[in-house]
């Protein structure tokens, strides 16, 4: 088939999340499926959500290589192009299997399969057996592009909370098609190792399976699109319990020199038999094999582990006086919902006169090292204060300019029927935090950042919602604390502490710096003599004026903060 014909529906699928698995991709998890099966002479393997047929191809040809001739193929697909696509393939590589392809919801089919749901209006009578083997790559989708009543479906069918992907609920789900020891292979984002929302996902995957490995392939570009994707290989059984559960990840390299590299490989699937640096086409990638470990419950994030990292973390552990949490709470910044309407980088000439309820507004574009950058901040209509304690809406009869440019972008503020139903103004900000901290000192950071990028911010700004900030809520703590979470929070230890504890890069070698990771972030003793000197060196480079000079103050900076936590 040309290869015109195979993705001429490409654009449907992208709607509904699915991303085409390449060969050498498929063939990998085919060969893991097999490895991990005690098969016998007749074998029934299912794809939940066919695709293109690539899966299903893959794992066919891995069974007849090694001799399996009599196979039963099964697959679903909400698409009906997918099915054409798929069997039509299958036909002309496989003529002598003959497959039912079912245009069906696979997560419906097991609803009725497994009797996970108390309604009787099913879809579909009960005619799927269970399966030997099944190979999947199911769609990612949000539950909030799903839609609240989808999301509500799959939490009380499947037992998924929080911001679930559907993905979760096809894992969930396929225990209920698949034989006691039949074998699972699946393509997951490897989003579920590390974000606290998915902690529910993962306690449910570690009970109800074995686990048999997990390669997390991260931003090595497996996919066209930016998917960062993770393989696992599961089996219903557990009487062995999930431990010492085979892991390895792998990620492009940083983009320093690497003397030495050793063997050249065609592809990611080649570079897991090595550890370390390895170069390819597309580049260098850094493996790394051990084993999976989380810090004491399975909804804890899931990390790997081999006896330099957990040595490496015991060590920072034994050096660690509190954590940035015990300072204070991590906070994102405002949510307007309306940023066009209340957020602009210059109002005297986009609009012609300046709201009474302008503040500055911090973003990531003034984002630096200890000091934001000299660029102009933009100002947001901040449209909350506090009276008696309590935060409330400005009462903005007594702003005229105020009300004169709010009541203009009425529709618009209006149409947020969120805000009505919540019976709040039509005028306000969405999320507006706590008016009365602006003013307070505070350590600011940006989200997303190849570098950790946290300063501080004596200005009283207001933060926006691509960064996050942190006061000292902790009184106790003492008065120079946040000087010297700055030296801890831009070093080079930290960014070392974050690949080991959490092992979550997107594309381009860069981090996501949010609450459930910086509060996780280790102080040592304020009192020692390094911390009093991390202190001191921080206020320094705030107030070094020369970018040459602020450099070499950070690289002191440095030094010391590996020495304080005694690791390599």
């Amino acid at each position: 088939m040309q290869a015109v014909e195979r993705y001429s529906h490409v654009e449907s699928r992208k709607q509904e999340g699915a991303h085409y698995t390449p060969a050498v991709f498929s063939d990998f998890i085919s060969e893991n499926i097999i490895f991990n099966a005690n098969l016998k002479k007749s074998i029934r393997v299912v794809d939940p959500a066919v695709g293109d047929g690539e899966l299903l191809i893959s794992l066919i040809k891995a069974l007849k290589n090694q001799s399996f001739n009599d196979i039963d193929v099964y697959g679903f697909d909400t698409n009906p192009e997918s099915i054409v696509i798929t069997r039509n393939r299958l036909k002309t590589l496989y003529p002598d299997i003959t497959p039912i392809l079912q245009n069906k919801d696979f997560l419906q089919v097991c609803i009725e399969k497994g009797n996970l749901s108390d309604s009787q209006d099913l879809f579909y009578s009960s005619d799927i057996p269970n399966f030997d083997l099944l190979i999947a790559n199911p769609p990612y989708i949000r539950t909030q592009v799903l839609g609240a009543e989808q999301a509500q479906l799959l939490s009380k069918n499947f037992g998924l909370k929080g911001r679930v992907d559907i993905y979760q609920a096809f894992l969930v789900a396929m225990k209920s098609v698949l034989k006691p020891d039949g074998v699972a292979g699946v393509i997951v984002s490897n989003r579920f190792l590390t974000t606290k929302g998915a902690g529910k996902f993962r306690e449910i995957i570690h009970n109800q399976y074995s686990i048999k490995g997990i390669w997390d392939f991260g931003d090595t570009k497996v996919f066209e699109a930016a998917v960062l994707p993770a393989v696992m290989i599961l089996t219903p059984q557990n009487k062995n319990r999930n431990y010492n559960i085979p892991f390895s990840s792998i990620y492009m390299a940083d983009s320093e020199n690497h003397e030495g590299v050793i063997p050249f490989v065609e592809s990611q699937i080649q570079a897991l038999k090595h550890d370390g640096v390895v170069s390819s086409k597309q580049g260098n990638y850094c493996v790394k094999n051990g084993y999976l470990t989380f810090d004491s419950s399975p909804s804890d994030l899931w990390r790997l582990q081999n006896s330099t990292s957990e040595k490496w973390l015991d060590m920072v552990e034994s050096k660690t006086w509190c954590l940035f949490k015990d300072i204070g709470k991590v906070r994102v910044g405002v949510k307007t919902t309306a940023d066009n309407v209340f957020i602009r980088s210059d109002w005297q000439n986009e609009v012609g006169y300046e709201p009474e309820l302008l503040r500055p507004l911090t973003t990531h574009h003034v984002a630096g090292r200890f000091k934001c950058k000299e660029n102009a901040k933009k100002a947001i209509l901040y449209t909350h204060t506090m009276v008696d304690g309590k935060r409330e809406t400005f009462k903005i009869n007594q702003f005229p300019l105020s009300k004169r440019y709010l009541e203009k972008n009425k529709e618009q503020l209006s149409n947020r029927k969120y805000v009505i139903k919540a019976k709040r103004s039509w005028f306000e900000i969405w999320v507006p935090q706590n008016p009365s901290f602006w003013k307070q000192e505070k350590v600011i950071f940006r989200d997303i950042s190849e570098r950790p990028t946290f300063w501080l911010d004596k200005e009283g700004t207001v933060v926006n919602g691509d960064c996050y900030w942190l006061l000292r809520d902790n009184k106790e703590m003492p008065d120079d604390i946040l000087w010297l979470i700055l030296a801890i929070a831009n070093s080079g230890f930290i960014e070392k502490f974050y690949d080991i504890k959490f092992q979550n890069k997107l594309y381009s070698n860069r981090r996501r710096f949010i609450t459930q990771y910086v509060e996780q972030f280790p102080v040592p003793n304020p009192d020692q003599i390094e911390s009093k000197a991390l202190i001191a060196l921080a206020k320094k480079c705030y107030e070094e004026t020369d970018a040459k000079k602020q450099i070499i103050i950070e690289n002191e900076i440095d030094e010391i903060v590996w020495l304080v936590f005694n690791v390599e």
